[in-house]
């Protein structure tokens, strides 16, 4: 008898628990408008043609080199048939010669390129601007970096100079606009580079005000990506 009664107790126990399971989904579950929803997959659609594009321009650059590259060796095959013995012994020095120097001139570029970054994280600088500050070596890197600091700290005294005279301008240092200082990635104590581009993409004008709140010292990217 207390086995029957188990028994369908059991059941019952299972019901409640998967009921209690599809509540909880259901309350985590996010929606979306239609309006919303639509927005949300002309996003990522225009994310994919662009990624797509850069994929089938990087394959065909890739198959014109293949093909040029193919050319090449065959115009020197031709040419080598025709050289003597002593003719093609120094056309191949040259060309062990040619190929140590790209060798040595690659990693010379990929040492740059390492040092570069260093010193724009170092900077708090995003690394998206590399190829427009890495000089031919560290000297020219620095006085490169050294320009876009003079620059970026102009841009940003003017910007802090024109919201702080705005209506909008919050009172400095107290937050007046109810903005609290405490979590501003402009700030020192919360500096936040992907924080400042997420802001700046979503939200501009709260972006300026939290810049004219933090009055920040370092120069950072000041600008919209795509």
């Amino acid at each position: 008898m207390e086995n029957e009664e188990n028994q369908n107790q059991q059941p019952a126990q299972n019901e409640s628990q998967t009921e209690q399971q599809d509540n909880q989904e259901q309350g985590s579950k996010v929606t979306f408008t239609d309006e919303q929803q639509a927005a949300i997959d002309k996003m990522f659609a225009e994310k994919i043609a662009k990624e797509r594009q850069r994929a089938e321009a990087k394959a065909q650059d890739a198959a014109k080199k293949a093909e040029q590259d193919k050319r090449d060796a065959i115009k020197k095959a031709e040419q080598r048939a025709k050289m003597s013995a002593e003719e093609r012994a120094e056309a191949e020095r040259k060309d062990r010669d040619q190929a140590i120097e790209q060798e040595r001139q690659d990693l010379a570029r990929q040492k740059r390129e390492f040092s570069t970054k260093n010193m724009l994280l170092d900077k708090g600088i995003s690394t998206d601007l590399l190829p427009l500050v890495m000089g031919a070596d560290d000297d020219e890197t620095s006085q490169r970096l050294d320009l876009l600091r003079k620059y970026r700290d102009k841009e940003v005294q003017a910007a802090t100079e024109k919201l702080m005279s705005g209506k909008k301008t919050p009172a400095a240092g107290n937050g007046g606009s109810g903005m609290p200082l405490n979590g501003n990635p402009w700030t020192d104590d919360s500096w936040n580079l992907t924080q400042q581009q997420q802001i700046l993409n979503t939200d501009p004008e709260k972006a300026h005000q939290m810049i004219a709140q933090a009055q920040p010292k370092q120069a950072f990217y000041f600008g919209k990506t795509n």
